[in-house]
């Protein structure tokens, strides 16, 4: 990612609230606390009690897992330990890819977004000053890009089995090495429980989702659309596909494979169909209550036919293009595998489907900022 942008982003942000960031260095209207209302909307009710909060109660799950695994490993590093470890990495990092469209209202208040969970790719100099004894606060401002799942992917894989062994044995500052690690799980562990806690008990927010109702700013469904948009938009279209293939918007760039999701564990192509598969969960699952069912109820149309059958069809294609996908993102984009691009061309007609007719025809203004020229 470009870090200047995300550091304007961030800055901007301590400007105007200190308690709310957005996605990927775009401003978003994601305020915690929707606008009070009347009764609840079954949709509404349907998204929150049966999709959202199940996803943050599994990731909740799997990063407290991945957290056991670290000092499981930190107590005893071995190569079975480590492998352990690294599959509990796998399937926390799968489980993020569920979650990432809702930064809006608890994510947002406890700094649980892609700037802090997954900004890529990684800062590995500062992750090794920070192992190498550098002062550090794991969660600060100025450890954004330092910490989360591409820091992790970084500890874990870029040095291969025995390097990577040894990075928290035999190696000088393996202390180091062991406490970062673990403060870096026990972050997200921490994060990922108080968010899911947030829904369901305390401020119990997924009651005053259910009752915002409306398409109004800082209405539920707009905060939803938002942030879903702009996770497809944003992060799954600009940063995990079209910048290392060299394009953004209308420009044409240097390729960087090397700046892929999961580069050093090999996983952008596995993290990329769970956030299809997510995405395409929260929008046609819960009929009649379903996202899909609002889309239809408006009778929009899109070239002679339903939107709302033409926004299901491109995630059917999306899904089969994504999985037809090489196993190694970069190497694929390296030997110009054409699965590829073929790809990211229906990533961006599902962009356009997205952005500007499904959000035209629920009435809701989609209010981050992008320079891409989409």
């Amino acid at each position: 990612m470009k870090r200047n942008r995300i550091l304007i982003s961030l800055l901007s942000i301590v400007v105007c609230t200190t308690i709310i960031l957005i996605s990927c260095s775009k401003s978003n209207n994601n305020s915690s606390t929707p606008p009070p209302a009347g009764n609840s909307d079954p949709v509404l009710t349907n998204l929150g009690a049966n999709i959202i909060v199940p996803a943050y109660q599994q990731f909740a799950t799997d990063a407290t897992n991945l957290n056991n695994a670290a000092t499981a490993f930190v107590n005893a590093p071995t190569a079975n330990s480590l492998s352990d470890l690294r599959n509990a990495f796998k399937v926390a990092y799968k489980s993020w890819a569920a979650v990432s469209e809702f930064e809006f209202g608890p994510a947002a208040d406890l700094f649980m977004t892609t700037h802090f969970t997954n900004a890529f790719p990684t800062d590995t100099v500062t992750i090794n000053n920070n192992i190498n004894g550098a002062s550090y606060a794991i969660d600060g401002l100025g450890n954004y890009a330092a910490q989360g799942f591409p820091a992790l992917d970084f500890m874990l894989f870029a040095y291969g089995d025995d390097a990577s062994l040894a990075r928290f044995t035999t190696n000088a500052n393996s202390n180091g090495a062991k406490q970062y690690l673990t403060a870096l799980t026990g972050s997200l562990k921490d994060k990922s429980g108080k968010v899911s806690s947030a829904w369901t008990s305390g401020q119990n927010y997924l009651d005053k989702f259910e009752k915002a109702t409306g398409v109004n700013a800082g209405s539920s469904l707009s905060l939803l659309v938002n942030a879903f948009v702009l996770d497809f938009d944003v992060n799954l279209q600009n940063y995990k596909i079209g910048i290392p293939i060299g394009i953004y918007g209308p420009s044409t760039l240097p390729k960087s494979p090397a700046k892929v999701e999961g580069y050093y564990s090999g996983t952008s192509s596995e993290l990329l169909i769970a956030q299809v598969q997510a995405l395409q969960h929260l929008y046609t699952s819960g009929a009649p209550n379903a996202l899909a069912d609002k889309v239809a109820a408006t009778n929009a149309q899109k070239n002679g036919g339903s939107l709302n059958d033409a926004i299901k069809s491109q995630w059917a294609t999306l899904v089969s293009k994504m999985q037809a996908l090489p196993e190694s993102l970069s190497t694929g984009i390296t030997m110009d595998d054409p699965t590829i691009t073929d790809a990211f061309t229906e990533v961006r007609k599902m962009t356009v489907l997205l952005k500007v007719d499904m959000s035209s025809a629920l009435g809701i203004k989609i209010s981050f900022q992008d320079d891409d020229g989409d």
